[in-house]
């Protein structure tokens, strides 16, 4: 008995459907709802109460085995206690058994994947943890300090702290090093690294690309590796069509040396 009454959701509330609720006590849709109209009306002119219709009583509507549209309410639980009060013997004593026994067990589930949510959001501790570590490794790969504020506006976001505003810092160009190049195009050494050096050597000695198309870095950004310098999109897009045209070539040569590479798809 209790288990037939069904909660409807609607804009994230929880109601009963005036249908079942007289279906359950026994009574003609329509006197229930000739019922539910006086309770609104009642309320309606209590217009110093800090408690409105909507609290009780939600107006909507179904179609009937015919495809006609018919007015129905939606109760939320004061709504349900209303027309409870209004009931005498078994039917009331089951009627307020079952909505009170649905809302409480729709409200233990809530509170329990609130909880639930509440154990797996990050704590700001966590976050600052994993800033740290990853941070670190950003700017060992040579990240613009663009990159990192996004990563660290994706990390505090989830705890309400918000570092790049919506279109915040949309015109700033992108740049890569020959590291992270090395990276979007999965050319590796033979030890397993992204191969910098080979496209340092491609951009530099065959590509000839221009100060006009990279900018060089501070000091504090250079780990011996990408060559103290940031390429524009227009450079990468020039190593694509370099590498496509000699079909992603194994071997790279500098006037010095020769570098191997090992392609593996990112």
């Amino acid at each position: 008995m209790f288990n037939r009454l069904a909660l409807v959701q609607k804009d994230g509330n929880y109601y009963v459907d005036s249908r079942e609720v007289a279906e359950l006590i026994g009574k003609q849709h329509g006197h229930l709802m000739r019922d539910i109209r006086g309770y609104a009306l009642t309320l309606g002119k209590v217009t110093q109460s800090k408690i409105g219709v909507s609290d009780f009583f939600v107006e909507s509507s179904y179609f009937d085995s015919t495809g006609r549209t018919l007015p129905c309410y939606l109760l939320t639980k004061m709504g349900c206690e209303m027309v409870a009060n209004k009931l005498t013997g078994e039917k009331g004593v089951l009627f307020t058994a079952a909505y009170v026994s649905q809302f409480n067990a729709m409200e233990n589930y809530l509170r329990t994947e609130r909880e639930k949510m509440q154990a797996m959001k990050p704590t700001l501790s966590d976050c600052n943890d994993t800033a740290q570590i990853i941070i670190e490794q950003l700017r060992r790969t040579g990240a613009s300090t663009y990159r990192v504020l996004e990563f660290l506006d994706e990390l505090y976001r989830p705890l309400g702290v918000e570092l790049l505003h919506s279109g915040e810092f949309a015109d700033v160009p992108h740049t890569f090093t020959a590291l992270q190049i090395a990276y979007i195009f999965g050319m590796y050494s033979l030890y397993g690294n992204p191969h910098a050096q080979a496209v340092s050597c491609i951009l530099n000695d065959h590509l000839l690309i221009g100060t006009e198309h990279k900018i060089a870095v501070s000091d504090d950004c250079l780990d011996g590796i990408t060559g103290g310098h940031r390429y524009d999109k227009y450079a990468l897009e020039k190593v694509h069509e370099w590498l496509s045209n000699l079909c992603y070539p194994t071997k790279i040569y500098s006037v010095y040396r020769t570098y191997h590479v090992v392609y593996r798809r990112t």
